[in-house]
């Protein structure tokens, strides 16, 4: 089984033309007996980068969740790298994914370095130890976010945006082909949340990802995304961010008026 997954991958990246790495079709999800997500349907062209916005408790993090193959849709299809996600399995490492909450002690002596090689634990295997090649892909994540000299630091002794960048390594430090990132810009202050989205739309362009992410803060990502999924339990909105940020509707999305959009629709073409 794990064999004919992995071909099913490899031929998935060699087939002929441009390639919808994330589809979902007309996808339904009801949790604790509610209507979480309805009717959701759009694709995610290789090499692209998503912006999925929408205002609290829109279900943009289950939207992710079923990305990953963690929720199972009531109704629907959902296809990553041309499968159900939940047959991926033992190549789920295609698939990068930083988690909104991460939660650890902060007066734990885990370094950088030990923070970054848990994300290789599906590569090692159960009872295994690091190898060189295992060792290898860590340092060189955690030099692509720009952590470097810092492997040993403890990761408690980090600023909030060197957190993230380490988090981000965790998830990269495989073969990914996917990168799922639900709020990461979460707790920074401006500056750094425009260094952080600059780096992945960087390390986007570098590494030919396809990018999926989540945020409430529609200024900063407009200006990184390519596309805009705007999603309040059902796809009301799905464009370019000026098409996007510059429409009616997302006002009826929000609640509220968005006055401060205007200089938005300005913004969405500036330079990365």
């Amino acid at each position: 089984m794990k064999r004919r997954t992995r071909c099913r991958v490899r031929d998935f990246f060699e087939s002929p033309g441009p390639r919808d790495v994330i589809t979902l079709q007309g996808v339904w999800v009801r949790l604790d007996g509610s209507v979480v997500l309805q009717d959701i349907t759009f694709s995610v062209r290789e090499g692209s980068f998503l912006g999925v916005i929408g205002p609290n408790g829109a279900g943009k993090s289950t939207l992710l969740r079923v990305i990953l193959g963690l929720v199972r849709p009531d109704r629907g299809k959902v296809r990553v790298l041309g499968m159900d996600p939940r047959r991926l399995r033992g190549e789920l490492h295609h698939v990068g994914y930083m988690p909104q909450q991460i939660n650890f002690d902060t007066f734990f002596p885990v370094s950088v370095y030990d923070v970054v090689m848990m994300g290789r634990v599906c590569c090692i295997g159960p009872m295994r130890f690091p190898g060189k090649e295992d060792r290898k892909a860590v340092l060189e994540s955690i030099e692509l976010v720009g952590l470097k000299g810092l492997e040993k630091r403890p990761i408690g002794e980090l600023s909030g945006g060197q957190q993230k960048r380490a988090f981000l390594a965790r998830a990269l430090c495989l073969e990914t082909r996917v990168l799922l990132l639900d709020e990461p810009t979460a707790g920074l202050d401006l500056d750094a949340q425009e260094s952080l989205l600059r780096l992945i739309a960087r390390l986007k362009e570098e590494r030919g990802l396809t990018v999926v992410l989540v945020s409430h803060d529609l200024g900063v990502l407009a200006r990184y995304a390519d596309e805009l999924v705007c999603i309040r339990k059902t796809m009301h909105l799905h464009g370019s961010p000026l098409e996007v940020l510059g429409s009616e509707k997302i006002k009826e999305v929000y609640q509220c008026e968005f006055a401060f959009l205007a200089h938005l629709r300005g913004d969405c073409g500036s330079p990365r």
